[in-house]
């Protein structure tokens, strides 16, 4: 008797050449393959997880009895599109959904979709195992627990609505790495990437994530340390350079440093893995800055996240947040400081109850607090299986949404011939309009060009130090099109240029840009933005001299232009360039280097007329490749806090006549 062929389906993004290994498939097929029954009567076919045109992964189909798709929102339309192919073509395969995009509640999705089988709500693997199982004889699987399914006799949806028991060891399911499924793969030209879990849960019940709402539990199951370590190990041996690490809260638990020492263990044994990525949780301080602190120390982190979504207390109490105290949250960065370890912050646009202003001052309330490194804003996303998704929530808080392709930041440009997918933004609430949402957007494209990818990170300390400008109203006066200089051009260009951007969305059109000439992958607009100033550094540094001083005129503030220019020059100096360059040495005739060198030390130097020469040997060869330079510079370097050049500076003796002569 020939053994039914089982096809996984789990495509994947491919960022260039990486892409993660499928982590979802290939749990379900090591769990599965312990059950004699379904080892002795199927066989599992090679996994399909690369994006590729629907008709080329179906020929890859030969007699399936079952296919089953794990379904997120970036695979969600060419799954389907597969599955109903391949329903078309082998009326009898089983047909199974599962994964974080497949609703809870089935019905609507069956009447949608009438060539799925079974949709399986939460944690697969004891399910699937049981659905092979019982495929063997019948196709009634109304014992099930965690499933919808189709009646075979008059396609209804039947919900069984009795959920599996609560798993604590997780280690029931056996590794896929550990078991050699993946071995097959490794041998090919491709740079695998693997996602591994700690254990699974979330306590939060935060509205606009899945891990909470969507996960079915806020109990926590654990996988072994023993089980753990093996794992890092397996990726030491075969040179994975990136693990992602998919747990909810990682730095929750006191074990988590043992996990993250693993890694760091593996690395100094096989020089792999190069990176050991996780999602801090938010509320346990000391813990995640010693995991912070072990992985910094071993180059395997870009940084720390100190994620907040909202400063305002409304608009956090509306998605079930509770934020750690502004007090403790300014305490932990200079901690962090002190270490020299990047940290970034999230904030998220759109949420329901958020205002102009509130927004705004959220901002701005977080680059005060002396962030280092990364503020990043994003838009609000609405999940399937989210209190976000449920329609009593959207008319609660009048939420109006739109539809756009989805274009993974920095992942491989879709072909023509690869099935678009798409994400849902809010672009309006019942307390922001959309002309509300623009212009908030807008001034956080600039606020993370600015600040986070440093074109203007000196210019900005040095007017909130000097001349007590507060960030968000710099950043305004820009977005708001308020430049009246007609010397001012490029800066403009790039203002409108967002607005443009925004109107794009508005009509349906995707969030991200494509720059060929920097690679052909997507970039967000506040990065492609970076990428076509940075090639005109000299007007655009012309452009800011101009914005700064009619901003502080129109404030009628006094100030030395001088000094301005010279903290401009500054800001120019430090900032890299994809053309080949020499040693830079600059004279300054303020201590300007100085200044900016001790600005987040105990005892930060003032502004004084003191003679000063700037140095740097941090000459990066790019070979005027610009898709070198924005890989290495933009795409490594944001949150690994390395957009800058290192530089080193003197103080210039006062004494030595013809040196003062060529700073007069």
């Amino acid at each position: 008797m020939m053994k039914k062929e089982v096809y996984l389906n789990e495509y994947n993004v491919l960022m260039s050449n990486a892409i993660y290994l499928p982590l979802a498939s290939g749990l379900l097929q090591a769990y599965a393959t312990t059950v004699p029954d379904i080892q002795n009567n199927y066989q599992f076919m090679p996994f399909l997880f690369i994006r590729n045109h629907p008709e080329k992964i179906i020929r890859q189909y030969k007699n399936p009895g079952v296919a089953a798709f794990s379904v997120s929102m970036w695979n969600m339309n060419l799954s389907l599109r597969i599955a109903e192919e391949v329903k078309k073509r082998f009326p009898e395969c089983l047909i199974v959904f599962g994964g974080p995009s497949v609703p809870f509640n089935a019905v609507a999705f069956f009447q949608q979709y009438p060539f799925i089988d079974v949709a399986v709500r939460g944690e697969g693997e004891q399910a699937f195992a049981d659905l092979l199982r019982r495929f063997l004889e019948s196709r009634d699987f109304r014992d099930i627990p965690g499933i919808s399914y189709r009646d075979y006799k008059n396609g209804e949806c039947i919900k069984n609505t009795k959920e599996r028991p609560f798993v604590n060891d997780l280690d029931i399911f056996p590794s896929p790495y550990l078991e050699g499924t993946y071995d097959y793969l490794l041998s090919e030209d491709i740079n695998f990437q693997a996602i591994i879990e700690t254990n699974r849960g979330c306590p939060y019940m935060c509205s606009y994530c899945f891990w909470g709402r969507g996960g079915l539990s806020k109990q926590y199951g654990f996988f072994s340390p023993d089980r753990l370590r093996k794992i890092a190990e397996w990726c030491g041996i075969h040179r994975i350079k990136y693990v992602f690490c998919a747990d909810s809260n990682f730095g929750i638990f006191k074990r988590d440093f043992e996990i993250a020492r693993y890694f760091v263990e593996a690395k100094l044994k096989h020089g792999f893995p190069e990176k050991f990525r996780v999602c801090y949780a938010k509320n346990a301080e000391d813990t995640v800055f010693e995991i912070g602190k072990l992985l910094h120390k071993h180059n395997m982190e870009k940084s720390i996240t100190m994620a907040r979504q909202t400063n305002y207390p409304e608009a956090a109490s509306n998605v079930g947040r509770k934020n750690i105290k502004m007090e403790l949250f300014n305490k932990l960065q200079k901690k962090y400081n002190d270490e020299n370890i990047p940290v970034y912050t999230e904030l998220i646009l759109g949420l329901p109850g958020e205002t102009h202003e509130s927004f705004l001052a959220g901002i701005e309330e977080i680059l005060q607090s002396g962030i280092k490194n990364q503020a990043f804003v994003y838009f609000c996303q609405v999940y399937p299986n989210t209190e976000l998704a449920d329609e009593k929530y959207r008319q609660k808080f009048n939420i109006s949404t739109i539809h756009i392709p989805l274009s993974e930041t920095h992942a491989a440009v879709r072909s023509q011939e690869i099935v678009p997918e798409y994400e849902e933004i809010i672009i309006s609430t019942a307390s922001m309009s959309v002309e509300d949402w623009k212009r908030m957007a807008v001034v956080s494209w600039i606020m993370q060009l600015f600040h986070g990818l440093k074109l203007g990170f000196y210019i900005m300390l040095y007017l909130a130090d000097r001349y007590h400008v507060k960030y968000i109203e710099l950043f305004e006066y820009i977005a708001m099109s308020k430049i009246k200089s007609n010397q001012v051009v490029l800066l403009k260009k790039e203002v409108a240029n967002f607005y443009a951007a925004l109107d794009s969305i508005l009509q349906g059109n995707s969030r991200m840009r494509n720059l060929h000439e920097f690679g052909d992958i997507y970039w967000d607009q506040e990065e492609a933005s970076y990428l076509h100033l940075v090639c005109n550094k000299e007007e655009f540094y012309d452009d800011m001299y101009e914005v700064i001083k009619e901003y502080l005129n129109n404030a009628d503030i006094k100030y030395n232009e001088e000094e301005l220019k010279q903290v401009i020059d500054y800001q120019n100096l430090v900032i890299p360039h994809f053309k080949s360059e020499e040693t830079i040495e600059h004279h300054f005739s303020y201590n300007i280097p100085e200044y900016f060198d001790t600005y987040f030390s105990e005892k930060p130097s003032g502004l004084t007329n003191k003679p000063q020469v700037l140095t740097s040997t941090d000459i990066r060869d790019y070979k005027e490749d610009k898709m070198v330079f924005a890989r290495e510079v933009l795409l490594y370097g944001r949150k690994s806090n390395r957009m800058l050049r290192t530089v080193q500076w003197n103080n210039i003796d006062i004494k030595d006549e013809l040196l003062l002569g060529s700073l007069r």
